[in-house]
This record gives C-alpha cells, sequence and structure tokens, in this order.
C-alpha cells in the first residue's frame, strides 16, 4: 500500500509539475505577443525644435495691404533715360528707331485699352505700344541687353536680379513670396490707392525680363 500511495504522490508531483512548466510557456509567449503590439516611441534625440524655415505657415498667411505696395508711375518711366512711356510716335521712334512692325488691333479680343478709339499695336524690339493717331502707350515692355527703365532714382534692366527689386520694392517682393511667387511681383501704378490699373514685373531664372502695363477689363 506504501509503495502505491509513493507512486500516487510522485505522479501527482509530475502532473503538477508540468500543468504549471504549460502555465509558464503560455504566459510567456502573451507578454511576447503584447510587447510586439506596443508602439515603441522614437528616441528623443531625433525630435529637435521647429525652425524659422520649417514654421513658414504663418508668413504665407499674411498680407501686405494695396496702400502698403509700393508706386511705379509706368506711364512716367523713361526708357534709356531719354523718352517716356506714354509718348508720341515721332519721340519714341528718335530715340529707339522705327517700328519693326505695326499691325492693326480691329477684330483682336481687347480686354482692356488705354484709348477710347481705334488703335493699331506698335512692336519694338520684343516690346508692345498702343498706336493711336499720332500718341504711343506702352502695353508690355521688353528688356533687352541695350534697354532699360528709369522712374525716379530707380533704373531697372535685364540685369535687375529678383533680390535687387526685394531691396527697391520690399513689399511689393514680401506679398508675392507669401503667396509662392518668385517669378512676378505686382506694384501700384498711382498714388491714388482706388486706380484699378497695376503695373507687372516679370522673372525669368532670377532676372527681370519685361514689365506689363496691366488694366482689367
Amino acid at each position: 500500500m506504501r509503495n502505491i500511495r509513493y507512486r500516487l504522490n510522485e505522479n501527482r508531483k509530475r502532473v503538477f509539475s508540468i500543468v504549471m512548466l504549460l502555465s509558464l510557456t503560455a504566459c510567456q509567449q502573451s507578454r511576447t505577443e503584447e510587447t510586439d503590439n506596443i508602439a515603441v516611441a522614437a528616441p528623443s534625440e531625433t525630435i529637435r525644435p521647429l525652425t524659422e524655415d520649417d514654421d513658414s505657415l504663418q508668413e504665407i498667411q499674411r498680407n501686405i495691404a494695396w496702400e502698403q505696395i509700393e508706386v511705379f508711375p509706368f506711364g512716367k518711366a523713361l526708357i534709356n533715360n531719354k523718352v517716356p512711356l506714354f509718348t508720341s510716335r515721332q519721340r519714341l521712334e528718335a530715340a529707339i528707331g522705327m517700328a519693326d512692325s505695326i499691325i492693326s488691333a480691329n477684330g483682336e479680343d481687347i480686354c482692356g485699352s488705354q484709348f477710347d478709339e481705334d488703335f493699331d499695336f506698335f512692336y519694338k524690339d520684343g516690346s508692345t505700344f498702343e498706336h493711336c493717331k499720332d500718341s504711343l502707350a506702352c502695353e508690355e515692355f521688353v528688356f533687352t541687353d541695350s534697354n532699360s527703365l528709369t522712374s525716379g532714382k530707380i533704373t531697372l534692366s535685364r540685369h535687375t536680379t529678383w533680390e535687387d527689386v526685394k531691396r527697391l520694392y520690399p513689399n511689393a517682393v514680401l506679398q508675392a513670396e507669401n503667396e509662392g511667387k518668385k517669378d512676378m511681383i505686382i506694384l501700384r501704378d498711382s498714388y491714388n490707392k482706388d486706380s484699378e490699373s497695376s503695373v507687372q514685373l516679370y522673372f525669368e531664372n532670377g532676372s527681370l525680363v519685361r514689365v506689363v502695363n496691366f488694366i482689367p477689363c
């Protein structure tokens, strides 16, 4: 009887040991699976404070009031410091030469014009003028190696860069950059804040290429 009881006790101990071993294994496996599902935070050294360049969204939100945009009196600007953009045909041709071509504007889809009467397009070195009777009014002035525009103490040419214009017209450039542009700025053409027309300066590869007298429809 004693031998039988001893064997039973031994068997019970073995069964208990096996059960405990299985329980510990299952518990360890469960902990491993839970660990695999836990997101681990990135090391603290990979986190850095925002720089001014990173935190640029607020800058993009800011707009410059139209009254604060600089003025470029387009009609009074001088070509090669000699003749204004609004002048007579005789004076313009005496200063920069005869027209390359003159084409009637009849049938053209004209949005805004500087003349109330019928006019022709007068083309010279890529620039476009509206020609009515003996008067010329520049619509678009294109810079070449040999021409420039002077307004007051400011002279613009094809060698004028975006950085140059940023110093000359900081508010207009800031407004353009706030809009994500680096190829065009808009200036007022008159000190009258109610004027609807404007002057647009266009850039290619960072240099000024043309100036447009914009008249809305």
